[in-house]
């Protein structure tokens, strides 16, 4: 995971959900779909939580929140943003390896927000253990949620904006293992795991859980991001609009850029 962390301590992680109307749908269709499912008065873990743009967004509902990041960077950027807080929000933060949460005991939380390890965990095994200590810090009943990359949206994406990598050789590695490594010539990004709807399903079935609901919650949108961001402010909440009408139609679900699971222990 070090060159992840490399990766990000020089990204800018924050406005990747807050400033372009493209990158924005993900975050609007995340958090009303998870709106859904979430009640009042719960206690909430994020990991892999970047800057906390969802773990603030749950704190000011009133929920009890402990924000998580393997990047220290980020988790400085929340201690920040909390520091220059004028109101009283629920929302701890610390440096945490989604793989291992031997920081907090068994059925100790009524959410765990997985929504980011799953792109950076190019190991399965690691992706199983990840998923298992969400499910052991997780009580009886209580909600999952899962968000991966679809293959299908990055093949398209990258061979049409990255002609270098329109080859057999790209295409083949993505489609049958997902991952891409630093210092590989097929890797356009950093460490990174790649899958679809389908796989994604049959991976969380080997667990004890329940899927309850899964949408693509960007769809074409970063794909479409000049057209998108350029919209009017009516013509901007059409789209969003859209955007939520169909996050479940399988057939967006297949070519979105983001999907995400929301399962019940």
């Amino acid at each position: 995971m070090n060159e992840v962390v490399k990766f990000y301590d020089k990204y800018d992680e924050e406005s990747r959900l807050t400033t372009n109307n493209a990158r924005k749908v993900e975050f609007t269709v995340t958090t009303t779909v998870l709106d859904q499912h979430i009640k009042n008065h719960n206690k909430i873990l994020e990991l892999g939580a970047g800057t906390g743009v969802y773990s603030f967004y749950y704190a000011d509902k009133g929920q009890d929140v402990v924000a998580t990041d393997i990047t220290p960077k980020h988790v400085d950027i929340i201690k920040q943003k909390l520091s220059e807080r004028k109101n009283n929000i629920k929302l701890a933060t610390e440096v945490i390896d989604a793989t291992n949460l031997c920081n907090y005991e068994s059925e100790s939380f009524d959410i765990v927000l997985c929504l980011g390890p799953m792109y950076h965990l190019t190991n399965e095994n690691d992706r199983e253990k990840c998923i298992k200590e969400s499910l052991r810090v997780l009580r009886k009943g209580g909600i999952l949620a899962v968000a991966y990359i679809n293959k299908h949206f990055v093949l398209n994406s990258v061979m049409t904006t990255k002609k270098q990598f329109l080859k057999n050789n790209f295409v083949e590695k993505i489609l049958n293992t997902g991952v891409i490594k630093e210092g590989e010539k097929e890797c356009f990004w950093t460490d990174a795991f790649f899958t679809t709807p389908m796989e994604m399903e049959e991976f969380i079935e080997t667990f004890n859980v329940k899927i309850i609901d899964h949408v693509g919650t960007d769809g074409l949108s970063p794909f479409l991001k000049d057209f998108v961001d350029n919209m009017n402010d009516e013509e901007y909440s059409t789209w969003l609009n859209y955007s939520l009408n169909s996050c479940r139609e399988k057939s967006i679900l297949g070519m979105s850029n983001h999907g995400l699971l929301v399962c019940r222990k």
